[in-house]
């Protein structure tokens, strides 16, 4: 008897396959070795809440950073070199599990084709196989954002029969921002979002009021955890104003460099949370001594977000720069023209029939390019690098695929 794969499951097998084998082939060159300060960090959180039972740096440091990833990656710490090993393989286990959600997610707001070209750009997206190899956030932030705009997008399409959905909103939105804290005001802005798309805004309204108690609720421990171990709830962290200051300080560039720590031996004698607010009034303070230079410094920022290769020099040339521009260049190509033809549909629809597309699909395009939108913004206030556009590659790539949809996908 022939066995058929269902296609979400044959992407997500695939996608598995490419990053255990660049996990493997990586392991062989480094071994266990982190390749950046942000990966020890997290490493020595972990390992820290293992022997310790507290989540602190080596420095000393209590709220360095928000606790899901740390914890994540403690299932995996006791094991030491193995340990690490053994994220990764988990990770690649997100990346598989991100690309089989991405599949039924446009499947649901599109048709097999549209899940298909999502979930393939999603598999074999070079950046989303390479940071699976690195102990950093992305790859954990990705599934749980494309988690919860799937989530988004069933409550919208169906209110009256929603399953889980109202759930899975209501626990992913507070899991984002316990790994990212950049994603507070996605969070509330996504809901807003789902009143103005959704068929039955009535009903949508009440399945959302669990959303904003179940935030509350999540998020409660970590700030008064913070707040037994610190006098201060530090809500998203003690590491705001370090980073702000980093993209706003008078050496700021556009890229991070936080050696400038190094020459401010004052901060030395103030606590973490004191620290962290010192820094943040010092870059406030420079951002209103000189607005120009905060929108050049924007600029910069936005074209590093958004460059097409790599701005590591190392990999900033060969094949790695080949594969990063050619990828990048068309998901985002791809997904510009099914913006267009999603808003040509509201213009003279008579006339371009070959572009129309549902109102349903203006809504998907809402839904996609809100997160795009939001953290293009932000790093450009905050630093611009390329890893902070990796979580949103599905989004876009979910966007492309409408681009060369032929039936109308379905209505809101």
């Amino acid at each position: 008897m022939k066995v058929r794969w269902h296609p979400a499951w044959i992407f997500g097998l695939l996608a598995l396959l490419l990053r255990v084998a660049w996990i493997i082939y990586r392991w062989h060159s480094n071994g266990p070795a982190l390749e950046y300060p942000d990966e020890q960090l997290h490493w020595d959180l972990a390992r820290n809440l293992i022997e310790q039972g507290d989540l602190i740096s080596t420095d000393g440091r209590l709220a360095a950073r928000m606790p899901l990833y740390p914890l994540f990656l403690a299932l995996f710490a006791a094991s030491s070199d193995a340990g690490v090993l053994l994220a990764r393989l988990a990770q690649a286990c997100c990346g598989a599990a991100t690309t089989i959600i991405a599949w039924h997610f446009m499947r649901s707001a599109t048709n097999r084709r549209g899940a298909n070209i999502t979930a393939g750009l999603i598999c074999f997206d070079p950046f989303g196989v390479f940071f699976t190899n690195l102990l950093l956030t992305e790859v954990l932030f990705t599934l749980l954002g494309v988690s919860l705009t799937a989530c988004a997008w069933r409550l919208a399409t169906s209110p009256g029969r929603p399953g889980w959905a109202p759930l899975g909103l209501a626990v992913l939105g507070p899991l984002c921002v316990l790994t990212r804290p950049s994603a507070l005001l996605w969070i509330p802005a996504l809901w807003v979002l789902l009143l103005f798309i959704t068929a039955d805004r009535r009903r949508t309204l009440g399945q959302l009021l669990i959303a904003p108690v179940m935030f509350v609720a999540l998020m409660l421990p970590w700030g008064l955890r913070n707040q037994a171990t610190l006098g201060n709830p530090a809500w998203l962290s003690t590491n705001g104003g370090v980073t702000l200051y980093d993209a706003q300080g008078p050496q700021a560039d556009g890229n991070s460099d936080q050696s400038f720590l190094g020459d401010m031996p004052e901060l030395e004698q103030l606590d973490e949370v004191t620290r962290d607010h010192t820094l943040r009034d010092l870059a406030l303070e420079e951002m209103r001594r000189d607005p120009w230079r905060v929108a050049a410094l924007a600029g910069r920022k936005f074209l590093r977000t958004w460059n097409l290769v790599p701005n590591v020099s190392e990999h900033s040339h060969g094949a790695s720069a080949v594969a990063s521009a050619v990828y990048t260049a068309a998901v985002l190509l791809g997904a510009l023209i099914g913006l267009i033809r999603a808003l040509a549909a509201r213009v003279r629809p008579h006339q371009l029939m070959f572009w129309r597309l549902s109102p349903g699909t203006r809504s998907l395009h809402a839904l996609l390019w809100l997160p795009v939108i939001y953290f293009a913004l932000l790093h450009c206030i905050y630093i611009g690098s390329l890893r902070y556009r990796v979580p949103l590659m599905p989004f876009l790539a979910a966007a492309a695929a409408t681009a060369i949809l032929t039936p109308a996908p379905r209505r809101v």
